[in-house]
């Protein structure tokens, strides 16, 4: 089946945003053995809209398009898509009550432009949104399907795996090729260190083949593998098995972990109390720990300590500690953990303090420098670390670190000996 997603939007093409809606769609519809042939964008002109949707459907099978079914005036999909197919846009009442139901939830006035997300071009059906008001499309002529989903990346998300996924699916061979994609996180270590590490792992396959891929902070390796459903789950099991034995706890977790989950999910197994005190990182590691749901159940408390004096008068630094080593130092690093612990009676307290640029450079404390501390009930230790980039890079990485060491020490005193914090 040939496969083409369409994303419409002007702030696409001009730059504004970046897309995260055609990856994503990609990588589900590979999931179930569909490789998508092109990958066009549009901008918010129903002309063009609907010239590229004509052309898109005699060329393939299927078309998803992403955006453009909100209810502002650049809002042109439905109107483009109803032109392409010569079709009337057509009132559903239905659709039109679960809206007005949805907005007075929210307490606002149901305005006409909102019940605009009500017309559909005839003959098509509602794909009914489980967040956000805009239903997606679905419109199937001569054995071609045409899917019309909301560019908000979460609506369109669900659409897309529980209404697009199954259809198509049910529209399959049972026995065919698959595209099976892993992906594994690690921390701690750069790209280089870990490609000689499994450098012979990656010579050694060509299906499944293996990339290494460099974010702020953290490397993933991203496992692809084609071929027959079992076959390939076999082959992606036996390189995971692999990789995993060569990088040992560089390993921290897979596809859609992140490192403040593990941890997290650590602290809650131990039933352990954390509390953080930052300062460059400008509360950036507590807005990352309290993305996780359930976070309530370990998180007790952060403070942004970024002034000298509320490190003092809150956190109980030293002032001698702060004249004689700085703000940016291990003692002080270590001072504002065990501050923090003994301030929001934690088992475990995080601090990290440093210089995240680019001014605040002294000498022998270039831009990127870093102190991590952690303090438990056992004692107190601190790491350095030298970070590159911009600001917002070095806050990024700084952060990513404090995590990974939280993450190893949980896993080196918990895991490994059974202790537990009394």
């Amino acid at each position: 089946m040939k496969c083409e997603i369409m994303t419409i939007g002007t702030e696409l093409l001009l730059g504004l945003i970046n897309d995260s809606n055609a990856p994503y769609i990609a990588r589900k519809l590979a999931e179930i053995g569909i490789i998508s042939s092109k990958k066009s964008s549009a901008i918010d002109d129903v002309d063009v809209i609907s010239e590229q949707i004509k052309t898109a459907v005699k060329q393939n099978d299927i078309l998803i398009i992403t955006g453009g079914l909100g209810s502002t005036h650049d809002d042109l999909t439905r109107e483009a898509l109803a032109k392409a197919l010569s079709k009337e846009l057509v009132f559903q009442p239905k659709i039109a009550a679960s809206i007005e139901q949805k907005v007075k939830c929210l307490e606002r006035p149901v305005s006409g432009l909102i019940q605009k997300q009500a017309y559909l071009p005839e003959g098509s059906e509602p794909i009914m949104p489980a967040i956000g008001t805009a239903p997606g499309i679905r419109f199937e002529r001569n054995r071609k399907a045409i899917f019309a989903l909301p560019g908000v990346f979460s609506e369109m998300k669900l659409m897309l795996e529980e209404e697009v996924i199954p259809f198509l699916k049910n529209r399959l061979p049972k026995k065919r090729k698959i595209v099976l994609i892993r992906a594994i996180k690690t921390a701690g270590e750069g790209e280089l260190l870990i490609e000689e590490r499994i450098k012979e792992i990656i010579d050694k396959y060509s299906n499944p083949s293996i990339s290494i891929l460099p974010y702020p902070g953290e490397v993933h390796l991203q496992i692809v593998a084609e071929g027959y459903q079992n076959e390939t789950k076999a082959l992606v099991a036996r390189v995971e098995g692999e990789l995993g034995e060569s990088l040992g706890n560089l390993v921290y977790g897979y596809d859609e972990d992140t490192l403040e989950k593990v941890a997290g999910d650590l602290l809650k197994k131990h039933e352990l109390k954390i509390s953080l005190v930052e300062s460059c990182t400008g509360g950036m590691l507590s807005n990352r720990m309290t993305n996780t749901p359930g976070s309530s159940a370990y998180f007790w408390g952060g403070v942004v300590a970024y002034s000298n004096e509320i490190k003092r008068k809150l956190i109980g630094v030293s002032g001698q500690d702060l004249l004689k080593h700085g703000a940016v130092s291990a003692q002080v690093a270590l001072a504002m953990a065990e501050g923090g612990r003994h301030l929001m009676q934690t088992d475990v307290s995080l601090s990290v303090t440093g210089i995240a640029g680019p001014t605040g450079e002294t000498e022998g404390k270039p831009v990127g420098l870093v102190f991590i501390g952690l303090a438990w009930r056992e004692g107190s230790f601190c790491e350095r670390f030298q970070f590159f980039g911009t600001r917002e890079e070095i806050k990024t990485k700084a952060s990513q670190a404090a995590l990974n060491l939280l993450r190893l020490f949980l896993l080196d005193t918990f895991e490994k000996t059974g202790s537990e914090v009394s």
